[in-house]
């Protein structure tokens, strides 16, 4: 099975940032799981939401930019880079829009943290392993938009407004404790419709939610303070150190101890990739690629 993984990773933007890359020799996939960014899309740039996902084949230009100066900001994706034999075969099967919105299947999501767990492994790092997930990742992919169908129309609109300002809600109170009761109170809603709309529409519980913002503070603090990790820990809402612990390796695949030591991945004009900082793994073409 000839597929290459290059890099796998989660990347969480706080702060504006955009980037330039030189046409992409791999295949490029980023999938919008968090708050918002604008890509290239057909020679223009377009906003990209939660579920969006967008494919590149090699040599074809990539533009990304999240917020602007002076504005909140919040984006997170996933994203990969990987080329071979299989991969062109995958590619031909059907075809392949550059952006294309899908479900934010639990599954999906699973098989991505997975692949960029495995990937990020310093001393067990098994190719074998890591082109089983990637070819499943990418059928599942496919199986998932095949499977789901698009809501459209008004009610659809009405339910991405309710989203929109329950995020909003969560996002000026995350670090501080938070019931689903009060979310659900700031967007007139019951809570069980909240919280089933809230699920539908963005993938992620509110608590869920709630806890991505949070760890997204986290990984700005760890990155750009000097401030200690338990001091961090309870600032950024999460009640205990272990607690903390416990999700920021389940989220990132390293402890926040390890996170803290690692180099970070820089960009073009020596600008920060986000938040990646988990590069162990990333191939040397893949390095210098990103670095572009």
């Amino acid at each position: 099975m000839d597929i290459r993984l290059h890099a796998c990773s989660y990347s969480l933007h706080n702060r504006p940032f955009k980037t330039s890359y030189n046409p992409p020799p791999f295949y490029l996939i980023r999938l919008q799981v968090l708050g918002f960014a604008q890509a290239l899309v057909h020679g223009e740039m377009k906003q990209v939401s939660p579920g969006d996902l967008l494919m590149y084949p090699p040599g074809e230009p990539y533009h990304l930019r999240v917020g602007k100066e002076g504005e909140d900001t919040e984006s997170g994706d996933y994203f990969l880079l990987c080329d071979g034999s299989w991969m062109d075969e995958w590619w031909r099967r059907h075809d392949r829009d550059t952006l294309k919105r899908i479900p934010l299947d639990d599954h999906l999501l699973y098989l991505w943290q997975q692949l960029s767990i495995e990937q990020h492994r310093v001393n067990r790092n098994n190719q074998e392993i890591i082109g089983h997930l990637l070819c499943t990742l990418l059928l599942t992919m496919d199986q998932v938009t095949l499977d789901t169908g698009q809501k459209q129309g008004q009610d659809s609109v009405r339910s991405n407004e309710l989203v929109v300002k329950m995020k909003q809600y969560i996002n000026d109170h995350a670090l501080r404790p938070l019931r689903v009761e009060e979310v659900a109170h700031h967007a007139g809603l019951s809570v069980s419709r909240a919280v089933h709309l809230f699920k539908e529409v963005t993938g992620y519980t509110i608590i869920g939610y709630a806890g991505e913002i949070r760890l997204s503070h986290a990984i700005e603090r760890i990155q750009y303070t000097e401030a200690s990790l338990e001091s961090i820990a309870y600032s950024c809402g999460f009640g205990t150190y272990s607690y903390f612990h416990k999700c920021f390796k389940e989220k990132v695949g390293c402890s926040p101890s390890e996170f803290r030591k690692r180099p970070v991945l820089v960009g073009k004009d020596n600008q920060h990739y986000g938040t990646i900082q988990t590069i162990s793994g990333i191939s040397p073409d893949a390095y210098w690629f990103l670095r572009s």
